[in-house]
């Protein structure tokens, strides 16, 4: 039964850079028209600036890290942190840069329309926790 567990907790890096990957599909917030995902909210945004780089790195760093977990390679297990990483430290530009400059404007406009955060949004949330999980649960 343990050496079944530890099999599964394995897994869990996979399904959570996955659900990162899906994600980036699914409607990230209400703010942009309802079901903008990742990259059109981006695109309208900044229109190919810097914070589509930190959408790209985002997306790129969970295939990355499923690449490698299908892959094998030397230096795997920090291969895989390292593609955790910067998935998170594109996601987070993203949402810093968007929230740092416009978060007065971005409060009032969700208090106006009571809009909120879409299913993408928790689901990447979701997806980079049990990614780290999975990783530091990982012994090999």
């Amino acid at each position: 039964m343990a050496k079944k567990n530890a099999g599964l907790v394995g897994y869990l890096y996979v399904v959570g850079l996955a659900l990162v990957v899906i994600g980036c599909f699914l409607p990230l917030t209400t703010h942009f028209g309802g079901n903008a995902n990742g990259a059109t909210a981006v695109n309208r945004i900044s229109k190919g600036g810097l914070l589509s780089v930190g959408a790209v790195l985002a997306l790129a760093g969970a295939v990355a890290g499923l690449v490698c977990s299908f892959v094998r390679v030397k230096n795997g297990r920090l291969l895989k942190l390292v593609a955790l990483a910067l998935s998170i430290a594109g996601g987070l530009y993203v949402a810093c840069n968007i929230n740092g400059n416009q978060l007065k404007l971005l409060k009032l406009a969700s208090k106006i329309t009571s809009s909120s955060f879409g299913i993408g949004f928790y689901i990447i949330l979701v997806g980079w926790i049990l990614a780290l999980v999975g990783w530091l649960l990982k012994r090999n």
